[in-house]
């Protein structure tokens, strides 16, 4: 059965050397799950993506993990050598969430951000919307 989840990554265009470290990271030895995180964000540094000709001002990696461990993910990029960690967010989202999850490192820890009419349920874990009825994501 499968439990596939997004991982989008946003941090500093200053931070070239993680995004290498983000792109050759073998997920499957980390325990991560099946996936990768690719670099979205244009193919040169601070390539250009989005149909602009300026550079990026930002760095995107992106992938989609099946039977991922968020807590592994979370703790796997903590570690890695961030110049700017305060400027660092990670969206999740799960084929059972009704909307990404948002995370950001504070003082080095992981913490989820509360979003406007939200709610992780107790005993799935999963992000529901609190205006919208409760089967239209099931």
């Amino acid at each position: 059965m499968s439990d596939f989840t997004d991982v989008i990554l946003l941090f500093s265009y200053l931070e070239d050397a993680v995004l290498e470290d983000i792109v050759s990271l073998d997920t499957f030895n980390a325990g991560l799950g099946s996936g990768s995180l690719k670099r979205v964000s244009g193919d040169q540094q601070l390539g250009r993506w989005g149909g602009s000709l300026q550079g990026a001002e930002c760095h995107v990696a992106a992938g989609t993990f099946n039977h991922l461990n968020p807590e592994k993910l979370r703790r796997t990029l903590r570690a890695l050598p961030w110049k700017c960690p305060h400027a660092v967010q990670l969206l999740l989202h799960n084929e059972n969430d009704a909307l990404f999850g948002v995370w950001m490192l504070l003082d080095g820890a992981w913490t989820e951000v509360t979003l406007p009419r939200t709610v992780r349920h107790e005993a799935s874990g999963h992000l529901r919307r609190t205006d919208c009825p409760d089967d239209e994501y099931e």
